[in-house]
């Protein structure tokens, strides 16, 4: 990686963040999804030798396209066809990356999108919007999340960041935080209803490789005695019950 690569890298994503904060029409977020595929395929048709995924060279180019993702997905309004859009793009991303890899035989064609850490990044990109975010940016990140685990994009970690966010909402005792966060995950219940139901129906629960303590159970939850990790019917019928009161 040289100084020129690293300064490009910032040079595009510092214009990027600049376009993000003069958005006001629909052009202004077509120019959006424009500059996200351009940088797409400036990553994925790279014809030279590519290093590995886990490389200090490809994790500085999939930091700058998964801001450019996420940065966006949060101003995209929750229900807006742009957000679908936005997921069409990322779905691009994935199987063109996965046909390029494989026309130039790489070594690396069935692990690399694993390697790529989408869900890392959007995990972090929840932990700022949970303690700094806006309602709006919640609620727009929770509908473009909920599309990204229908695709079956990183299932495992964004099925944990949902798991972490409805735990943080409707499991606490703390009456403020439950009226902050409960907007976003009445989006994430809506618009992942049959995904957070069948991970219920399965128990489905995780290894050691992640970070376990977000899908502990919450005081509230403890007390209805949930104690699985992960998830559960019991679990699925309380967020059910206790979002229908919070609501009333």
């Amino acid at each position: 990686m040289t100084d020129q690569d690293e300064r490009f890298r910032q040079e595009v994503l510092e214009a990027f963040n600049a376009g993000l904060r003069n958005i006001y029409s629909e052009v202004d977020k077509v120019d959006v999804l424009v500059s996200i595929n351009s940088f797409s395929f400036h990553f994925t048709n790279d014809i030279s030798p590519r290093p590995s995924p886990e490389s200090e060279e490809i994790q500085q180019q999939l930091c700058v396209l998964w801001s450019m993702f996420l940065e966006t997905a949060k101003i995209l309004e929750e229900g807006h066809p742009f957000q679908e859009k936005l997921l069409s793009l990322l779905l691009w991303t994935k199987e063109f990356d996965s046909l390029h890899r494989s026309i130039h035989c790489t070594e690396t064609v069935a692990c690399a999108w694993d390697l790529y850490r989408f869900g890392e990044s959007l995990q972090a990109t929840w932990e700022e919007v949970i303690n700094t975010g806006t309602t709006s940016q919640q609620c727009n990140l929770a509908s473009f999340s909920a599309k990204v685990l229908s695709a079956g994009i990183c299932r495992d970690e964004i099925s944990l960041t949902a798991l972490r966010y409805l735990r943080e909402a409707l499991e606490t005792d703390e009456e403020a935080k439950t009226i902050a966060l409960l907007p976003a995950a009445a989006v994430w219940i809506d618009d992942s209803r049959h995904m957070l139901l069948a991970f219920s129906v399965q128990n489905r629960f995780y290894g050691e490789q992640f970070k376990v303590h977000l899908a502990t159970p919450g005081e509230l939850a403890r007390r209805a005695n949930i104690s699985q990790r992960g998830f559960s019917l019991k679990r699925w019928l309380f967020w059910r019950e206790r979002l229908k009161k919070t609501q009333s």
